[in-house]
């Protein structure tokens, strides 16, 4: 089998939530994805749905479009990790069961809320960009505890050996006319208190 590589990817995200995060932790991203292919056309995260929704979140598939707003192209870098067959095999299995049901993964503002205090608050079925990045990679065999916080520099640093490239995310954009297509105010809203109200229920009573 032809050599099959895990990327990871930290950006500095060109959006105002991205900037108050950075200010907030004072590392240099804010942002981590996972890619298996080396052009990034298709990422995986945990993140906004939706551009005008930043508090509506969960599992997406990325396309590079989401890393250039308003002129600003985000900084960022790149890990490249070398999987085994089996490794491959189940990082597949593992994005094909979250692209099936992607309603069921919510984004976990709880963890978000507590990583100034270097805690992370375990939800089932929900992640922060960290702690999604961090349960693949312990899925894979690489040396994380999923149950430890870890900063995303944390988690950077601890992939150093694998670093390929810093820089402007490359220029391989494609079209996501859905990510920034204008909401009416009452959907972000709605979307964003529905998504809340399921995190706290299903932390309270699952």
């Amino acid at each position: 089998m032809q050599q099959k590589y895990l990327y990871v990817l930290f950006s500095a995200t060109p959006y105002r939530m991205g900037q108050w995060i950075r200010r907030v932790t004072g590392e240099p991203y804010n942002h981590v994805a996972l890619a298996t292919e080396e052009n990034l056309s298709a990422m995986y995260a945990f993140a906004r749905r939706y551009y005008h929704t930043p508090f509506y979140g969960g599992f997406v598939q990325e396309r590079p479009c989401r890393y250039r707003h308003n002129g600003v192209t985000a900084q960022v870098r790149i890990y490249r990790l070398p999987l085994t067959s089996r490794q491959w095999d189940i990082l597949q299995e593992r994005l094909r069961t979250m692209q099936s049901q992607p309603q069921r993964y919510l984004y976990n503002h709880l963890s978000a809320l507590a990583a100034p205090l270097h805690r992370k608050v375990r939800v089932r079925d929900a992640f922060t960009c960290a702690e999604f990045a961090v349960s693949v990679l312990s899925m894979l065999g690489f040396d994380f505890d999923p149950n430890r916080f870890y900063t995303i520099g944390a988690i950077a640093r601890r992939l150093e050996d694998y670093h390929i490239y810093t820089g402007d995310f490359p220029e391989t954009y494609r079209e996501d006319p859905q990510f920034f297509a204008e909401k009416p105010l009452r959907h972000p809203i709605a979307a964003s208190t529905q998504s809340i109200l399921a995190l706290l229920w299903r932390k309270a009573f699952a």
